[in-house]
């Protein structure tokens, strides 16, 4: 069982990217790890919780045990056609907060403008 909480973080940039790296290895190993779900249910194999957390420990070497435990028991949670739309919906999400980050000229222009 998973419980979870809803707050508003205000994060250093560094911080900030440091969280998002995290997120994207964490959609990864759940993708990963829900693909060979498919792949050993198809094939019937025994003990399919062991095999799957070592291959994502050898993907994944920088990812912490209990997140990668948490990606294997959230791909057995997806129904099928879930678990594509929910690795979507991250990547978007990913995709529209680095487009809303000003970046270089943009954001020194804006500094500047906003102190006179």
């Amino acid at each position: 069982m998973f419980v979870s909480l809803q707050f508003k973080l205000e994060l250093k940039k560094e911080d900030k990217e440091k969280l998002i790296k995290l997120m994207r290895r964490q959609s990864s190993a759940i993708r990963v790890a829900y693909n060979m779900l498919k792949e050993l249910e198809k094939k019937k194999t025994r003990n399919p919780h062991v095999q799957i957390y070592h291959r994502l420990r050898q993907l994944f070497p920088d990812l912490p045990t209990k997140y990668i435990d948490s990606a294997i028991y959230k791909a057995k949670q997806y129904p099928t056609d879930k678990i594509n739309q929910w690795c979507l919906e991250a990547e978007d999400f990913l995709k529209n907060s680095a487009k809303t980050t000003l970046q270089g000229k943009q954001e020194k222009n804006l500094k500047n403008n906003g102190e006179n």
